[in-house]
């Protein structure tokens, strides 16, 4: 499999969390993807996984001092990484990390990266120790210095109970990876462009009812939308994101308003529109509803069922012509033939800042899938052509041309 970790050289980094029993599949996904890989395992960890489970893919320090490495074999390890990952980043390595510690495998290699190589950090840990304040501010510290931090995801944990403290899924990983690949350390620069920035972001379907216990809907999954969301979450943005129904999980350290039906979601954007900074309307919002939805459920019979739909409100549009002054309109384009010229009428009629083109006829794009294939338009005139990558790394391509446009905007404004 080829992609945007093809060749790439990463130094895996496994720290003590449960979650560490996962650390042979990232490491199998990262080879699968075509990345050279090597591993730095701390003591912790190993009571978790076995090195020999690692090194069947990559190899593999779990000593400050191993035997068979010269003492200086973090530095070399560091300078020949291209980023570093830790997956899974304990409470402890956050927090000597913080504290510039260095002593286990991992702590090792991270403290002795280059300034340009990035760190991506992935913690995973029990919800107590997550929110703790102390911890919570090392992570701040971190970010601050310019790591990527993937917040851990909600669900059920090693002590039963359910929260936020999972380690992300393999797809959140990859993608994170790749976007620390593409963008490099999270500057100063980076940081400032988005603080204080209020994104509100729409994703997946809506339902529109036919009765009690049908409705038409179409095959979005909301995953791009979510994508997005945590992308601008991850820059420092803060995040409004509304979502059509998805089976997705809430995203931690945004705030999150699910709604169903197109009516629901306009109604939801049309409340919050004065807030944001950027609109980005990834959703799938249905063009059509049914005029007389039935109260309850129609019976089978022999006959036809006609159906009589009107056109749903077309939040892009009036956002559009709505907006305040300096905000920045996003909007979304899935096409199956003439993609170009409709794709720019579009951006034109609903005075966009930015469409995001994709294409059934292209491939790898489209719903249901895990990648997209995306063109990025301009009002200018500019098409920037995107490779086929995963929505995680689609979405860091479509902040990074946000960011683009608002200091074009704030450099216009000074």
């Amino acid at each position: 499999m080829s992609g945007g970790l093809q060749g790439r050289r990463i130094v895996l980094g496994v720290t003590g969390s449960i979650a560490a029993y996962k650390a042979p599949l990232l490491v199998r996904e990262l080879r699968r993807h075509g990345a050279e890989v090597r591993v730095a395992v701390s003591p912790s960890a190993r009571q978790f996984v076995a090195d020999g489970a690692l090194a069947a893919f990559a190899p593999v320090v779990g000593e400050v001092f191993p035997p068979a490495l010269p003492h200086s074999w973090h530095v070399e390890w560091a300078r020949w990484a291209e980023v570093m990952l830790i997956a899974p980043c304990s409470a402890t390595t956050l927090g000597k990390l913080a504290a510039g510690i260095a002593d286990t495998a991992p702590t090792l290699v991270a403290c002795a990266l280059p300034r340009q190589t990035p760190l991506v950090l992935a913690p995973a840990m029990d919800s107590e120790l997550w929110e703790q304040p102390a911890l919570q501010r090392a992570v701040d510290f971190l970010r601050e210095s310019g790591a990527w931090i993937i917040p851990p995801a909600v669900g059920e944990l090693a002590s039963g109970t359910v929260g936020v403290g999972r380690l992300p899924e393999l797809e959140t990983l990859l993608g994170t990876l790749e976007g620390a690949l593409t963008t490099g350390v999270l500057t100063s620069y980076h940081r400032q462009l988005w603080k204080g920035r209020t994104v509100l972001v729409t994703a997946g379907p809506t339902r529109e009812w036919l009765d009690a216990v049908r409705y038409l809907t179409n095959g979005s999954t909301g995953r791009m939308g979510y994508a997005l969301a945590e992308s601008f979450r991850d820059r420092g943005a803060r995040v409004i994101l509304v979502s059509g129904p998805t089976e997705l999980p809430d995203p931690p350290g945004i705030m999150l308003q699910r709604v169903e039906t197109a009516e629901q979601m306009f109604a939801a954007v049309w409340h919050y529109r004065e807030h944001a900074d950027v609109i980005v309307a990834a959703a799938a919002v249905a063009d059509y509803t049914p005029a007389e939805p039935l109260a309850g459920k129609r019976k089978k019979t022999s006959e036809e069922w006609t159906v009589r739909l009107r056109p749903t409100p077309d939040i892009l549009a009036t956002l559009g012509h709505e907006r305040r002054a300096g905000q920045l309109l996003v909007g979304f384009a899935l096409e199956t033939d003439a993609e170009w010229e409709s794709a720019w009428e579009k951006l034109r009629r609903k005075r966009l800042d930015l469409l995001v083109l994709n294409s059934l006829r292209w491939g790898r794009s489209g719903f249901g899938g895990t990648e997209n294939t995306l063109a990025l338009l301009f009002p200018d005139g500019r098409i920037r052509m995107m490779p086929p990558r995963s929505k995680r790394v689609c979405a860091e391509w479509i902040v990074t041309a946000v960011g683009e446009l608002l200091r074009q905007r704030d450099g216009a404004g000074q």
